[in-house]
């Protein structure tokens, strides 16, 4: 089993004009939904093409609809959202996402990535592929994440 650790904020879910609002802004857990449509596919691109599934590692985690918020962004419902990372207070995401790790050796975890905006990923900085705040998950970490898991064949920017 492959696994993807996703953070949303700068990931999946960046500062965007939404139809109805003049300014720009971030959605929140209260929008029922991340805003990003396109990292979302690019996300969903690489779950399918590296037979991934999905654990939040976001802070949305922490609100019951975490995993709405995904699939109400775009996510196609055959991605499966595994679950979430605990909470450990005085750690950094890195260590939590070590814990749930630890906890679920049973699953037969062969390959994951780790995508966030954030580097605080302590011993685990050699599995994290770090977006640009205000970009999201486009081509380039994509290409970065396949790499990373061992599928060499990237898209090519034009």
């Amino acid at each position: 089993m492959n696994i993807i650790f996703l953070d949303y904020d700068g990931v999946v879910n960046t500062i965007m004009f939404e139809q109805d609002e003049s300014d720009p802004r971030y959605c929140h857990p209260i929008d029922n939904k991340v805003n990003n449509y396109q990292a979302v596919k690019w996300i969903e691109k690489l779950c399918k093409e590296t037979s991934s599934s999905i654990v939040i590692s976001s802070s949305w985690r922490f609100s019951s609809n975490y995993k709405e918020c995904l699939y109400n962004g775009g996510l196609s419902r055959d991605i499966e959202i595994l679950g979430k990372t605990p909470r450990l207070h005085g750690h950094d995401r890195g260590n939590e996402i070590q814990k749930w790790l630890d906890d679920n050796t049973h699953l037969g975890i062969e390959q994951f990535v780790i995508i966030d905006d954030d580097n605080d990923m302590a011993h685990l900085m050699d599995r994290l592929i770090r977006c640009d705040t205000r970009l999201g998950f486009d081509i380039g970490e994509y290409n970065e994440a396949k790499k990373l898991m061992g599928f060499f064949s990237p898209l090519k920017r034009d």
